[in-house]
This record gives structure tokens, sequence and C-alpha cells, in this order.
């Protein structure tokens, strides 16, 4: 199994939605397997942790015996609780991808499991898988949720998605009881005891069933019970029959007075009143249509019929317009032409006898603005520009809104004239009230009467559920005090055999223990000493099958209790079991570790970077603060390390943000 990626969404300390790519790479031309995140306590490395198994295993989370409003409250917890903001959160989500390989094929999932508060303050959750891109959309809530405990077992995932707390219950446990329940879940010996456990219930339901002494007067009694309700039951199907018989005669005779109330035009008449309000209604609105059309002929509408003429019109104002331009232009040419010589020649000093000469220099400068004044155009139309802008503007564009609205109107008209004839149509078809008088109140009472016979034969119908129920509830009663009767001796015969799959049950549980305890001895070893000091002593372990208690061995063959290791030998203790069983499970799994080194000195801190995080499966993803994972232990994995996340929580929001690299990126980002 790879995991692929993790996404949050306003869970716990994140705020917003957080993407975490878990995917370990390539680093120089060697798999890197560990995907580090860095962070304080309280900034969000046990919530990384928390996501992954609440996305895999909801309720599971909390323990088999936890229940659902346990698990709603806890979800509700885990929504982000935004500071100093007035829009809370009410939803949250988890997403997980992951790759997963089963009978040598590898699947690509999807799981999404969301959660939000409803206006009621109910929890409302919802969890979809997809498999290589296709949702299942078959399975149910709870089919899901048991489909992803059967492809990674809670139990099994216990051994390679753990924290602190987790090495502290092993290192310091000694009773042996958390070891034992990592072993019945790990071999599905848990399974083994329900079973065993369901056997000696049924047992003790044969042996009471064997006891019972007075079947023949229960018997009696039953048949007794059974007749009865057989007679009641009688009663009521005749009660109903009755009923039933009524009820159709009820009904044949509403059809043939609806019959005869359609054939007086009843159908009309109960329209009568709609359709002479809706003729009111057509014809006020047929008057306003029409007075509206009076007033736009009496405006601009006749002139959307005199296009050409309106054409003429507007050329004829421009003509009138560019004349009276030209005139203007000539005029004033003509009243400086005189200012203009006089100017020049005291200017220039020129005298008197070369005026005609710039008197031609001007006409031939000007010449053309003096000629195109048209003095023989008489304007026809002494308007001013405003004047004529204002009645081009209206002849180009009012005119033919004008027309459109007209037309739809007229179009508007017609539909309401169509109305109206329709409406005086059905008002023509309607006869008078006091005609389907008579008909219409025999019509009601056979409603009402109709309305009770329904009404008893529901009555009636559930009566007879209800004996059917109880007749069927005697007879299964009778059958089994018979069934115990002519099933005594084969009770016998089962409960021996139930006795002797218990005998069997026992025996493989035993035996399968054995077996892998060996396994996990040896597993131990190898882990043990790979992690402990070199001045550590050289330890293997023995597990009674029993009692689950270890056994320590140093390599002398002198037995050691466990509060005779360190501090950091009980915790290398515990990682080496956690690992030994890891490998004995068979399962190719990602390591998730959460704060791993609080309690080892620097040595056993630096063996288990070296030997441990780097070795112990393909994908390591580990949750430390900058005092376990240090700069020094930092350097050391930087060849394992793919990538790293830093949780950065802010005070002020109280929430965390995600940044690439580790506590000290800028100096060496892995």
């Amino acid at each position: 199994m790879i995991i692929d990626s993790l996404s949050v969404l306003d869970f716990r300390v994140f705020s917003g939605a957080h993407d975490f790519d878990l995917v370990p790479k390539i680093k120089r031309g060697k798999n890197a397997p560990i995907v580090l995140f860095g962070g304080l306590n309280g900034g969000g490395k046990t919530t990384i942790l928390s996501a992954l198994k609440l996305a895999l295993y909801g309720k599971g989370v909390l323990g088999s015996g936890a229940t659902v409003v346990e698990y709603h409250q806890y979800l509700r917890d885990c929504i982000h609780r935004a500071h100093n903001s007035i829009a809370k959160p009410t939803r949250a989500a988890v997403e997980l991808t992951f790759r997963y390989a089963q009978y040598g094929i590898i699947s690509s999932y999807q799981l999404t499991r969301d959660w939000f508060v409803d206006h009621a303050g109910k929890i409302k959750e919802g969890l979809i898988i997809s498999r290589d891109g296709q949702h299942l959309t078959e399975l149910s809530y709870d089919q899901a949720q048991a489909f992803l405990n059967e492809l990674i077992p809670i139990g099994v995932s216990e051994l390679f998605f753990f924290d602190g707390e987790k090495i502290a219950s092993l290192a310091e446990e000694t009773s042996g009881d958390a070891l034992r329940e990592s072993i019945n879940k790990l071999l599905g010996l848990d399974l083994i005891d329900r079973l065993h456990s369901d056997l000696s219930v049924i047992i003790r339901g044969r042996s009471v069933k064997k006891a019972s002494e007075d079947r023949k007067q229960k018997i009696a009694e039953a048949e007794r019970t059974y007749e009865d309700l057989k007679r009641q039951l009688s009663d009521t199907r005749e009660k109903l029959v009755h009923m039933r018989v009524n009820t159709v005669e009820a009904n044949k005779n509403l059809a043939n007075i609806e019959a005869s109330i359609n054939a007086r035009g009843g159908a009309w008449s109960a329209t009568r009143e709609e359709e002479t309000a809706s003729l009111d209604s057509l014809v006020i609105e047929k008057k306003a249509i029409e007075h509206t059309l009076h007033e736009m002929l009496s405006g601009l509408l006749p002139f959307a019929i005199t296009r050409k003429l309106n054409e003429k019109l507007l050329d004829q104002l421009d003509s009138e317009q560019r004349a009276e331009k030209a005139q203007v232009l000539s005029e004033y040419l003509e009243r400086q032409k005189n200012n203009f010589l006089t100017e020049l020649e005291s200017t220039l000093k020129i005298g008197k006898e070369q005026r005609p000469a710039l008197q031609d220099i001007f006409l031939r400068t000007f010449g053309s603005e003096l000629s195109n004044s048209d003095r023989s155009l008489s304007p026809v139309h002494e308007l001013s520009d405003t004047q004529r802008s204002s009645i081009t503007h209206r002849l180009m564009n009012d005119v033919g809104a004008l027309q459109q609205r007209a037309t739809g109107l007229v179009a508007k008209l017609q539909d309401t004239d169509t109305g109206i004839e329709s409406a005086k149509e059905n008002i023509a078809r309607a006869p008078e009230e006091k005609v389907l008088m008579p008909l219409f109140n025999e019509q009601g009472q056979l409603q009402g009467r109709l309305s009770v016979l329904e009404e008893q034969k529901s009555l009636i119908v559930e009566e007879a559920k209800m004996l059917l129920n109880q007749l069927s509830t005697a007879a299964r009663q009778l059958d089994e005090l018979y069934t115990e009767i002519a099933e005594s001796q084969e009770a016998e015969r089962l409960t021996g055999l139930a006795q002797n799959a218990r005998e069997v049950l026992r025996e493989f549980s035993a035996r399968a223990r054995i077996e892998k305890l060996k396994e996990l001895e040896s597993q131990f070893f190898t882990s043990f000493n790979g992690l402990a000091r070199k001045a550590d002593r050289n330890l293997c372990i023995q597990i009674d099958p029993s009692s689950f208690e270890v056994v320590l061995i140093d390599d002398e063959g002198v037995t050691l209790r466990k509060d005779e290791l360190s501090a950091g030998e009980k915790q290398i203790f515990a990682i080496s079991i956690l690992e030994a069983l890891a490998r004995t499970s068979g399962r190719s799994l990602p390591v998730v570790i959460d704060t791993p080194l609080g309690r080892l000195d620097s040595v056993h801190r630096k063996k288990l970077v070296e030997n441990y995080f780097p070795k112990t499966s393909h994908q390591v993803i580990i949750l430390s603060t900058d005092t376990e994972i240090d700069y020094a232990f930092y350097e050391g994995l930087q060849g394992s390390i793919s990538h790293s996340y830093h949780l950065v929580y802010n005070p002020e929001t109280r929430s965390t943000q995600a940044e690439e690299g580790y506590f000290w990126r800028w100096v060496n980002n892995a």
C-alpha cells in the first residue's frame, strides 16, 4: 500500500482546505521513503495521524465500544473552531487517496469522509469510495465502511499507524494485556474468541429448551389462541366483503349522477364564473390596448408608413443646414477680405499698386469657399440646428421603435379578441345554476357517503392486518412448540457438536498463537539488536502463550525483568515489538509515527534514525518536533527524506498553515 495524498477541510487546527502530497520520491537515483512533518506541540502533528485513521475507520477510531452519539460528538469536536470570525465552519472533511495491491492487482482508491451540522444541530456524515476512478455507488454507508475494514483491518493498521502513547504503553506494560490484544487482532483470533462465546450461548440455549416440562400445556393454550384468532379473522373478512359491495354500489350511483351533470353541461357550469371574470378582464385589456394605439396614431406612428417622404425630408434638412453653413462662411470671408489686405499692406510695407495682386492671391486661396455659397437655394424650413437634430433623431429612431411596439400591440389585440370570443362561447354553453343544483346536491351526498365507506373499509383492513399478524405469530409459536418436541434428540446432538467445535477452536487458537509467537520472537531479536546501542545487551524474548507475559533473556542467558531495562531500552523494546508484529502480519503497509523519540537518549535516537526510519517500510511518515529530529538528525536523514512539511501554528487565528520544508528549510530543504 502507498498513501498518495491526504486532504483536510476545516479539520481541527486546520482552517480551510489543505492538501498533502505523501508519495515518496526518487532522490539521487534512490528511493527516499520518508515524508517528514515538523511542528511544535499543538501544531497539528497528531491531527494528521487522526485524519488518516478517521478517513479509513470512521467510528472505529474510538474503539469497538463507542456509540453513535459519542462518535457524532467526536466529529462535531473535529470541526475547526474559527477564532475572531463571524462565520463559523459547520462542515469538515478528510480525503485519502492510496494504492493497494490485492492478488497481484494494484488498484487506486479515493475515499472522502465529510460531515456537517444540519439546521437541527445534528451531525450528518457521508462516505464516498472510488476505485480506479469509478464510484462504488452500490455500497451503502455501512457497506462502504465494512469494505474499508476488510481492505485494511483496523487491528492490523494499529501496528503501522502509531504514536508515542502506543510506544509508551508497550514500553511500560507488564501484564501482557496490550501484547495479547495486538496479537489477537493480528491473527484474527479475536473473531475466534467471539465465535467461541457465541457457541457457548447456543449451548446454554439448548440446555434451557431441553429442561422445559410443560410443553403439552403450552401447545393446548397456543392451539386455542390460534383457533380464536382464525374465527375473528373470518368475521372481519365477511365485514370487509360487505363493505366493498356497498362501496361499489355508491361508486356506481356517483358515476350516474356525474354523467347526468355532464349531459346537462355541468362541466361548463363549473367554470361559468371563471369564464365571466375572464371575459370582463379581457374587455378591459382590449380597451386599454385600443387607447394606447389611438395615442400612438396621434403621434409619430403615421410616419412609419411614409418612409420615402421621411428620407426626402431628412435630405432637404441636411442640404439646408449645409447651405446655411456655407453662406455664413462666405459672408465672414467677404467681411474679412479688406481687413486682411489692409493689415498685410501695413505690416509688409506694400504699396497700393500691388493690391490687385494681393486680392488675386486671396481669391485663389479662399475662392472655393466664396463660390460654394449657394445663394440660389432658399430654405424651405426656417429651423434651428437643435430643431433639425430633434426631427432627425425622431424620424430615424423613435419611428422604428413605435412601429415595433404597435406591431406587438396589434398582435396582442388579436389574441384578446380571440379570448373574448372563446369566453363568450363557453358562457353560452353553461346552463343556469338552478337547473343543476339538485344534481349537485345529490352528488355531494353520494361523495360524503363514499368517504364514510372508504374510512370504515380502511379501519376494517387495519383490523384484518392486525389479526393476520397475531395469527401468524400464534402459528409460529405453535410450530416452535411442536419443533421442540420433535428435535429434543437433535438438540442433544447439536449441543454435542457445538461443544466439539468449541474444543477445536480452542486448540486452533492455542496452536496459532504458539506458531506466530515463535515468529514474533525471531523478528523481535532482529529488530531490537539492530536498534540497540553497542553498550546495550543483546536481548531475545520468550512470550508465554497463555498470559502473554514477556521474558527477556540477555546474551549470557540471564533472565531479566522489563523494569530492569533503562528508559531508552524500554522505548527500543516497544518499537521493536511493533516492528516485529508488523513483519509477522505479512502486510506491506506504510508506517506512520507521531512523536516517536520523546523518551530516547541521543544514542538511541541516532540508532532509530539510522536503522529504523529509512528501513522499516517503503513509505514512512514521521510527525516530529524540532527537538526529536533536530538539525543533526535531519542532516543524517537527508538521503532518505523525500520531502518535508512544516506545520506553523498561528496563535492569533488559532489555526495551522502547512509550508514546504522543515523547521530550517532555508538552510537545506528536503
